[in-house]
């Protein structure tokens, strides 16, 4: 399925390789996304959506892509030497990315990404930043302080007001109280404690447009069409994003378990 692309002569300086080629057209096929495009030919995937066009990173079978080698010229070189590695706090999200990948590549454990970016899951989103080092986390020895709540403003401030008045605050903080957990529950699934990234990185690698060799299965939860469609998706999954997703995934979880992943279903 994978096409190699004609290039340019590669040229070494030092011990230094840099990579140049000439402007190619490629065709996508079944099976193809940017992020392995760009993987393959040296580029960026925002080399790739600029040059083409993009506003998105979908793609479709049959749509032919120009792909322009000279786009990453930088080099990489190889040492097991991690001091001369380029020390970095943060990490944008690329799509492809999972959190085991990124704890490789920063030297790191994925428990340590998840704590030191408040995440209750391994699910992450292209774009969005993480602290990949603990320098940069939070520092948890010196907690914040918080501002007083409503009902210590109330003792300090209106210990002499009238008793009606407290007592009616007392009454609005309590009505608040309730709708709290109320608004919780609606707006959190009961199968919104499950390894979801755990189960897409096994399906997919974590990659949202992806889309299966033979063009049957979508996304990260590897669709097809009439699942999709059957817990109220449009189109095909590879076209949603990635919450909207994991949305609908956790929906089938709902009606049929974890039988439609026979075999990544175990990582739940």
């Amino acid at each position: 399925m994978k096409k190699v692309l004609a290039f340019g002569a590669v040229a070494a300086v030092s011990t230094t390789i840099a990579y140049s080629a000439e402007a190619a057209s490629h065709t996508v096929e079944s099976g193809d996304s940017l992020w392995v495009l760009a993987e393959e030919n040296n580029v960026t995937v925002e080399s790739l959506k600029k040059d083409n066009n993009l506003t998105s990173d979908i793609i479709v079978p049959g749509q032919v892509l120009e792909i322009d080698g000279d786009k990453k010229t930088e080099a990489k070189e190889e040492t097991s030497d991690k001091d001369n590695k380029e020390v970095k706090d943060t990490y944008v999200i690329e799509a492809g990315d999972t959190l085991f990948d990124i704890a490789v590549e920063f030297d790191v454990s994925v428990a340590e990404l998840k704590e030191w970016n408040n995440l209750s899951s391994d699910i992450i989103f292209v774009g969005k930043e993480l602290v990949v080092a603990a320098d940069a986390a939070p520092d948890a020895a010196t907690p914040v302080a918080e501002p007083a709540t409503e009902v210590e403003k109330v003792e300090e401030t209106t210990t002499n007001a009238p008793a009606e008045e407290v007592q009616e605050e007392e009454v609005q903080q309590q009505a608040q109280q309730q709708q709290q957990p109320q608004q919780q529950a609606q707006s959190t699934n009961t199968n919104s404690g499950l390894n979801w990234g755990a189960l897409a990185a096994c399906e997919s690698g974590g990659n949202a447009s992806v889309v299966s060799a033979n063009g049957l299965y979508h996304g990260l939860y590897q669709f097809d069409a009439q699942t999709w469609q059957s817990v109220g998706g449009s189109g095909v999954a590879s076209q949603a994003s990635a919450a909207e997703q994991t949305q609908r995934a956790q929906m089938l979880y709902d009606q049929r378990g974890s039988s439609p992943w026979p075999v990544c279903g175990s990582r739940l």
